[in-house]
């Protein structure tokens, strides 16, 4: 594996642990957000992650669950 396909997977890894649990990741303000307002922040958070994974160039084999993966190398 080359320095820059296992970069680019590290990236995605650390990317994954946000989109998978994003409230874990965000900072006080989003606790002082309506409810209507952080539902809209995670559908863009989630939204992004598609874009993100394909400008990072990421394939995915298989995907069981949003925590269980299998990525094409």
């Amino acid at each position: 594996m080359s320095a820059k396909v296992y970069a680019k997977h590290q990236v995605s890894d650390y990317l994954m642990r946000l989109f998978n649990e994003p409230e874990k990741h965000m900072d006080k303000d989003f606790e002082n957000l309506t409810a209507k307002e952080s539902e809209e922040v995670l559908k863009h958070i989630s939204l992004f992650e598609d874009r993100i994974h394909k400008l990072l160039g990421v394939k995915f084999k298989e995907i069981h669950s949003s925590t269980n993966f299998v990525k094409a190398i």
